[in-house]
């Protein structure tokens, strides 16, 4: 499991915990104003972190001073940071600089799925080949939105493109339908689990029997692609 970093005072990382776990990561909580590292028992077992969620509890100071010790440290200055906040903590004076994201309460579950997920998926440069992903004989250009396999061309519609760009780029890992349902449509969809399935059948349908396999079934949790 990779791990999440949560800054935040005794009981605020409970609102964001559960969450996080569903997407697979491993959330640790580091006391907002204290060392930014891990400490005593968790510090042996701790692993650089794939994000950092800042939290300020309603009534706390925006968190500026240590969103600018994260930016200057010199082992965390790259790690996105979503920054966890009230309506109070923003505003035209109050620059959170450095935060890749936000989440402002109230906030769902659904919306932490999918403002995680936005965070952490690499854009289009970092793929291989800058536009184009291959997979065996399967290839999506992500930026013509055009899918062929050895070579011909496969209509898909634009949310089933969008579900299998989303699945190839992030491989081996397994998502919810309701964390697919937040990343692919967007938080504020308000279809049922059974959209994802649906759009599943169907991309599997177009990918044939050499690739439809790749999407696999996790039973009682969602799905996964393997490349």
């Amino acid at each position: 499991m990779d791990d999440v970093w949560i800054y935040a005072g005794p009981g605020i990382d409970g609102e964001l915990a559960p969450a996080l776990a569903e997407l697979g990561l491993s959330p640790r909580r580091i006391e907002a104003n204290g060392s930014l590292l891990p400490s005593g028992t968790d510090a042996a077992r701790a692993r650089r972190p794939v994000l950092a969620v800042v939290c300020a509890a309603p009534g706390e100071a925006p968190p500026e001073e240590l969103l600018e010790r994260l930016s200057a440290h010199d082992d965390l200055c790259d790690v996105p940071v979503l920054a966890a906040v009230d309506s109070e903590h923003l505003s035209p004076s109050r620059a959170l600089r450095g935060v890749a994201d936000l989440l402002v309460r109230p906030f769902t579950a659904q919306e932490v799925h999918a403002r995680v997920i936005r965070v952490r998926t690499p854009d289009e440069a970092a793929t291989p080949g800058g536009e184009l992903v291959r997979v065996g004989s399967l290839e999506l250009n992500l930026a013509t939105y055009q899918v062929s396999i050895r070579g011909e061309p496969v209509s898909f519609t634009y949310m089933e493109y969008e579900l299998l760009k989303f699945l190839v780029t992030h491989p081996n890992r397994v998502f919810s339908r309701e964390a697919l349902l937040s990343a692919v449509w967007g938080y504020d969809y308000y279809g049922g689990a059974r959209t994802v399935d649906v759009h599943v059948r169907r991309v599997r349908a177009k990918l044939g029997q050499e690739h439809a396999g790749r999407i696999k079934t996790v039973r009682s949790v969602g799905y996964r692609f393997q490349p």
